[in-house]
Parts: structure tokens; C-alpha cells; sequence
């Protein structure tokens, strides 16, 4: 599946990145990759769909749609990042050291699943 190249060189070029979702409008996975329990990490990537969709709803008329967002956790950091046609992106990392690398490289990985939808 073309989706899994682009997932996986996401995923291996950050340090610290434990995980990587491409998740449909209906938070259902179209691929992952990663060190997670497949359920788990399908689970987790629903609800960080439904995190982003309420997001877009409660502030879509006052500041627009996200362009990406991250999530600062205990143990983890999220970067969600939203892409046509309702699809989402979500990688996940274990500590913050490389955010700017992460969101730069989630941008990329973004521009080449955009370009497949």
C-alpha cells in the first residue's frame, strides 16, 4: 500500500517517534505504523479524531480550521495535523526534543497523502 512508505519514513525520521496513523473521516485507520498494540493504537487514533473534529466545530467561525495541532501529554506528544477531504494525520512521540523536526516532517508526509486523496 503506497500510504505505508510515506507513514514509515515519517515515522523514522524523527527520534522519538513511537507511532503514526492515517485516519479516515470516520475515525476508522487507514493505516498505521508503529511500536503500539494494533487496537490500542487504532482506539487511540479514533479519539484524537474526535478530539480534532470538536476542535474544528467549536472554533471554525472564530479562528478557522486547525492547520495542526499538538497535544502535550504526561508521557507522550501528539501532533494532529487535519488533511483533505476529512482525513487526519497523527504522530506520536515520546518526548518533545524534535517538535519543530515533527511538525515539519508531518507536513511533508501530509503534502504526499493530500496529493493521493
Amino acid at each position: 500500500m503506497p500510504y505505508q512508505s510515506i507513514l514509515k519514513t515519517l515515522l523514522e525520521s524523527v527520534d522519538g517517534s513511537v507511532g503514526v496513523g492515517f485516519v479516515d473521516y470516520d475515525g476508522e485507520t487507514v493505516q498505521l505504523a508503529g511500536q503500539f498494540e494494533d487496537f490500542a493504537h487504532r482506539v487511540h487514533l479514533a479519539y484524537q479524531g474526535i478530539f480534532l473534529e470538536s476542535l474544528k466545530s467549536f472554533h471554525q467561525q472564530l479562528l478557522g480550521v486547525p492547520l495542526s495541532l499538538v497535544c502535550v501529554y504526561q508521557n507522550l506528544t501528539l501532533v494532529i495535523k487535519p488533511l483533505k477531504s476529512g482525513y487526519f494525520l497523527v504522530l506520536t512521540l515520546t518526548h518533545r526534543k524534535q517538535l519543530a523536526k515533527a511538525l515539519r516532517a508531518t507536513e511533508e508526509a501530509a503534502a504526499q497523502l493530500n496529493r493521493d486523496l
